[in-house]
């Protein structure tokens, strides 16, 4: 039997003393990467869904907190800079169009900064000050060397100009909020990070790199501590900070290409699970870090399908100190008697599928997971297979297969190779030609799974474009005489009979083309005689 698990990690570490800030402890947990070619910045809404921004293709794709891609937007003008609020708005800057758009949860488009198209040169980075006039916006317009500042839409500040005194840039990028109000900008090419005051005031300036050209500074954000973390995209890693006075608190990851590493790191983001997410454009991946204490959702299979039959078991894993209290959810409902670690369910059927979740105490609080779907399905099985068939040129086939299973989907192949727009359990071809000859066979599939039937071997048979019997002539020596014209490649039988309904075959032919000619000599033994060629397949 086989054995699909769908499992939810729980893990904790302790928190560092308030107050202090001592280097995060960070934990690798994986990372996203399907239809991912160049991530460039991330954001996280409520639900701990991921929207990342793929400039060179158009696009922002969002996975849900399981890491499974569920949306897919398109048709953008390079989408750069992302934010999302409180009440789930999305913010998306356009560098082609030099906008940004604020769109609903739903993605309905509601209005654009500023003056909209135009607004900025290169709207880079997007941060959202959640306690002022109902979200404060800031958006770095990195050629234009400003930090602007929008509520409600409307622009009502702008941080200072190009240079590299206090309060002036070279090429601004990330942005950072810090809870007591102080907005920290990353000025890439001075490589430094500038703070500044919810009205624009400069206060002071702390080095990003031991030495000038330490590396190119992106995206910036705060954790739960208080830490100060800025991407780094030549060296490939996170650099963190002490907000208060400047100083390297430690990093976050290393240069490279494999799973966990990161080449030209550009976009970060927190979840409320603390869990940083990395967007790494070079690796074509979002890799997800644990920081300290934090909550990681983990689903197998990843597209949460499962055949009918299968044990499906959901299990919490618990690090840390502490007494856990489990409950799990099913459809919004409490399953009765489910409060231990592990939820097995063995043998599933169709019913068995649902929205799950879980529900878990201990001494530092309750934590509700995110809801995670599973479906079960039986998988498709062919109960009648297509059959064989030898047809005459221009005749018209049908071809057919019965399947069981859960909602099942077809395609047709010819030889290995799909046939366009055959996506039914029937396939009907019309007037059909020689090239048509072939092998076909059908794939039925589901989530579940897929079967490809036995192969139907079509024949299509081209019949001569010539037979006849051109002369009949009886010779003065009564010997009867027969012209038949025959087009090559093909064997004929010419025929005689009596009374038209008994026929005996008087002569083969099988290599003979062009007109011939035959002499009956057994005509002149019949009263009355009558003759037919026929082609024999």
């Amino acid at each position: 039997m086989k054995r699909t698990c769908i499992a939810l990690y729980l893990l904790t570490i302790a928190l560092s003393a308030v107050g202090q800030s001592a280097a995060p402890v960070a934990t690798w947990l994986g990372g996203y990467s399907k239809s991912l070619q160049a991530p460039a910045r991330v954001a996280i809404d409520a639900q701990a869904r991921a929207y990342v921004t793929e400039p060179s293709a158009g696009e922002v794709v969002v996975f849900d907190a399981f890491g499974r891609k569920v949306d897919g937007r398109g048709g953008f003008a390079g989408p750069l800079g992302i934010a999302i609020d409180q009440q789930g708005s999305i913010y998306l800057a356009e560098e082609a169009s030099g906008s940004v758009t604020v769109f609903d949860a739903d993605w309905n488009p509601r209005y654009k900064l500023g003056v909209g198209d135009g607004e900025f040169l290169m709207p880079n980075h997007i941060a959202i000050d959640p306690d002022v006039d109902g979200g404060r916006v800031y958006v770095s317009d990195s050629r234009a060397n400003l930090v602007k500042v929008y509520v409600g839409g409307v622009l009502t500040n702008q941080f200072s100009g190009s240079g590299q005194g206090g309060g002036e840039f070279s090429f601004p990028a990330g942005l950072g909020v810090r809870t007591n109000g102080e907005v920290f900008v990353v000025d890439q090419n001075n490589d430094r990070c500038q703070v500044f005051d919810r009205a624009g005031a400069f206060s002071r300036s702390f080095k990003l790199g031991a030495t000038a050209t330490s590396g190119r500074a992106q995206a910036a954000f705060f954790d739960k501590a208080g830490r100060f973390y800025v991407a780094d995209t030549f060296q490939g890693l996170v650099k963190v900070f002490d907000a208060a006075t400047g100083a390297s608190v430690s990093t976050v990851g290393s240069f490279g290409s494999l799973p966990g590493q990161l080449a030209s790191p550009g976009g970060l983001a927190l979840d409320a699970a603390n869990r940083l997410f990395v967007a790494s454009a070079n690796t074509r991946r979002v890799e997800l870090f644990g920081l300290d204490s934090f909550f990681h959702l983990h689903v197998e299979p990843s597209d949460g399908v499962i055949p009918a039959g299968g044990d499906l078991t959901l299990s919490v894993a618990s690090g840390g100190a502490g007494d856990f209290a489990c409950q799990w959810w099913k459809g919004g409902l409490p399953i009765s008697g489910a409060t231990n670690m592990t939820l097995a369910i063995p043998s599933t059927g169709v019913g068995d599928g649902g929205l799950y979740s879980v529900v878990v105490a201990s001494s530092w609080g309750t934590f509700t997971s995110s809801i995670t779907r599973v479906v079960v399905m039986d998988a498709p099985r062919i109960v009648s297979q297509p059959e064989s068939q030898t047809v005459l040129r221009g005749a018209n086939v049908v071809m057919a297969v019965v399947a069981d299973g859960t909602s099942p989907s077809y395609q047709w192949r010819k030889n290995g190779n799909n046939i366009s727009g055959a996506i039914n359990r029937v396939l009907e071809l019309a007037d059909v030609q020689g090239i048509q000859s072939g092998s076909y066979t059908v794939v039925v599939s589901n989530e579940a799974g897929s079967v490809v039937s036995e192969v139907a071997n079509l024949s299509v048979v081209i019949p001569p474009s010539v037979m006849e019997i051109v002369s009949s002539t009886m010779a003065t020596n009564q010997i009867f005489h027969l012209t038949l014209n025959l087009d090559p490649g093909y064997a004929y039988s010419l025929d005689a009979s009596s009374d038209l309904q008994q026929w005996e075959s008087i002569r083969d032919f099988a290599q003979d083309a062009g007109l011939l000619e035959f002499v009956d000599f057994e005509a002149t033994n019949h009263a009355i005689r009558f003759y037919r060629l026929r082609w024999v397949p």
